[in-house]
């Protein structure tokens, strides 16, 4: 104990005020962690809320003893982890969260006997929008939705309803863009639930201003566009996928990129084409007559005698013709082709492909050094694109594959790094280990390496005092000195001359030259213990080793 007193007071006041500031630090920290694992961890609860409904939450989360606390921004509720069950169990009792948006429950506290049928109609489209807006948050990708209706209606002396209208706005978050069939699925969606609302009376927008869905005919001039650039759209993401599909088996996913860029033909083609083949000839119908006549009238002279009754009874009629006559028609059918071609429906007029593909990385020594592929690999890898997209040289498709080198995890390494450096986790793991570990290290080095340090030099004093007898008596002395050794420093006589007598030595020494060997033994120790070590193992003179 006594050792160690001595070694703290040897230590400074500087050496012992950083130490005393360690000591708080590191006891300060430990009572952080401490009091931080008593404190039970929060989970969260529910997230993105209205601020009404999460102020109602913390009520009846505050009525039931349950701890709480909120985001910065109001929209988060943490509970402690092992209440997390029991909470929602507890706030699904009075229907919370419900979106912000009310439903038919509306319906339950309404007075029917009051109130008017303005009221009934305000009450009926308010809950038709809640009911719309909690079917359409269930889809993936929409983080809030808001949705507003316009019933169908007639005004008094009127003969026309005017027809139902709808308009939805999403909020998409960090999802992006959403997908056309999302968009055309929220749009059946409110036209099947909506009496007499046409799907293109239903306006979509998102919350950043774009129109994801424009209202109008879709046989007009603006819905056919729309149409076409939905197909156009389409088709470049069905080619671009089947290429990626393709090519990533090979190249391995994230070192391809395919991007094509699609031409309609938006042209309307009715064609009607008729050709005859005189070659093909086919017996329709054939027409056979025949027709026979006898005359068996003479040609006698004529007279009195010939005009009498039966002059001719017993006249031989063999003066008379016969006639005999036949007839065949033959009808032919000739070979009739009719080609008609009706085009309403766009079609592919050309395809421009782009393909970038990574390289290899070869290594050169020490380094990774990243090569291009070659010609022939660009080649194969092209004839596989052509054949996903069914290319057409006739129709002025183009198909280009580059090699060039991508950057690691697509471009967002440093953001990548920073994330998975210097998130929560990662702080919090450095709070509670590695800084109490550094300043007990830190602690220790300070308090105890002088503390070995002058042990060291106690030893070499020791030394020094058994070998200063076949030693230079003034070396040794010296190293005596500079370790705090128990030899009697014996002061001068007060000539003032600067010099010291040392007990066990003849003479007297200069402080200045004890003074420079104290310092030159304090600043290379380990070389003197070895010429300690060196005088210890010489013999005296006179005597043998």
């Amino acid at each position: 104990m006594q050792n160690i007193l001595a070694g703290l007071k040897g230590l400074g006041r500087k050496r012992l005020a950083a130490l005393g500031i360690a000591a708080a630090v590191l006891l300060s920290a430990i009572g952080l962690f401490v009091f931080r694992g008593s404190v039970q961890p929060m989970a969260l609860l529910y997230g993105d809320l209205d601020l009404n409904e999460a102020a109602e939450m913390i009520d009846d989360l505050g009525k039931a003893h349950i701890n709480t606390t909120t985001s910065s921004d109001g929209t988060s509720i943490y509970v402690p982890r092992d209440k997390v069950a029991s909470a929602r169990l507890l706030l699904a009792k009075d229907g919370l969260p419900s979106g912000g948006a009310v439903g038919y429950e509306l319906f339950d506290k309404s007075g029917t006997l009051t109130s008017t049928q303005f009221e009934q109609t305000i009450n009926e489209t308010r809950a038709m929008e809640g009911e719309l807006e909690r079917s359409i948050r269930l889809l993936h990708g929409v983080r809030n939705v808001r949705v507003h209706l316009v019933l169908p209606h007639r005004d008094l002396f009127s003969t026309q309803t005017s027809p139902s209208q709808a308009s939805v706005i999403l909020d998409i978050g960090r999802a992006g863009r959403m997908a056309p069939d999302g968009i055309q699925a929220i749009q059946n969606l409110v036209a099947a639930a909506v009496p007499s609302l046409r799907p293109q009376n239903i306006s979509i927008v998102d919350t950043r201003g774009d129109v994801l869905l424009k209202p109008g005919d879709p046989d007009s001039a603006a819905g056919q566009e729309t149409t076409v650039e939905k197909l156009r759209h389409a088709e470049e993401q069905r080619l671009a996928e089947a290429v990626e599909d393709m090519l990533v088996p090979t190249l391995g996913a994230g070192h391809v990129r395919a991007r094509a860029a699609v031409t309609m033909d938006t042209d309307e083609i009715h064609e009607t084409d008729e050709s005859y083949d005189p070659n093909q000839q086919v017996l329709r119908s054939q027409q056979t007559s025949s027709d026979k006549s006898v005359n068996t009238e003479a040609n006698p002279n004529t007279s009195v005698s010939n005009n009498l009754p039966n002059a001719n009874a017993n006249q031989d009629n063999r003066n008379g013709s016969n006639d005999d006559r036949e007839e065949e028609t033959d009808n032919y059918e000739i070979g009739k082709r009719v080609r008609v071609i009706n085009q309403t429906r766009p079609r592919l007029a050309r395809i421009s492909l782009a393909v970038m593909v990574d390289g290899t990385v070869v290594r050169s020594g020490r380094k990774d050094v990243w090569q291009p592929l070659d010609s022939s690999e660009i080649e194969r890898l092209t004839t596989l694109a052509k054949t996903a997209i069914g290319y057409d040289k006739n129709r002025g498709d183009e198909v280009n594959v580059v090699s060039m080198r991508f950057m690691p995890d697509g471009g967002n390494e440093f953001a990548t790094a920073g994330s998975s450096l210097f998130n929560r986790d990662t702080l919090i793991y450095v709070a509670e280990w590695v800084i109490p570990i550094i300043l007990a290290l830190g602690a220790i080095f300070i308090a105890v390496r002088p503390m070995l340090r002058r042990g060291k030099g106690n030893i070499l004093a020791l030394a020094g005092r058994s070998a200063h007898e076949g030693a230079l008596g003034m070396s040794a002395n010296a190293t005596r000195l500079a370790g705090g050794a128990a030899g009697a420093l014996i002061p001068s006589d007060g000539t003032g001359d600067g010099t010291i007598r040392i007990e066990g030595v003849e003479g007297k020494l200069r402080t200045e030259a004890i003074a420079k060997v104290s310092d030159r033994v304090e600043e290379s120790l380990d070389e003197s213990v070895l010429i300690i070590r060196n005088w210890l193992a010489t013999p005296e003179p006179g005597k043998q080793a």
